[in-house]
């Protein structure tokens, strides 16, 4: 997921975390124990952390969104990263609405 909106930091190191695709305040879980990667998960590694998660991951314009984000930081192209985060702007204008104090 490359940190866009989930997240997994040492526990009690971060207080609030906003999703990277929409700007949300991320939902969290304290003092998880689990793997936080895929490597750790084969491995049967696990260890303490605090899990932020996007409450909007979950939602087909936030996954659109995800793709969309991920294609502007790969992409070598600046025109083509433009035109991407107009379409960005188009799908988050759409799907939230501002959260107080943003």
């Amino acid at each position: 997921m490359k940190d866009y909106d989930l997240f997994f930091r040492d526990p009690g190191t971060v207080d609030e975390i906003r999703c990277r695709v929409c700007g949300t305040k991320c939902n969290v879980k304290r003092n998880e124990y689990g793997p936080t990667c895929y490597a750790a998960a084969v491995g049967g590694l696990s260890t303490f952390h605090d899990l932020f998660t996007c409450p909007h991951s979950k939602k087909r314009w936030h996954e659109l969104a995800l793709d969309l984000v991920e294609a502007i930081d790969e992409t070598p192209s600046r025109t083509l990263a433009r035109l991407m985060k107009l379409d960005l702007k188009r799908i988050l204008r759409k799907k939230i609405k501002p959260e107080k104090g943003s």
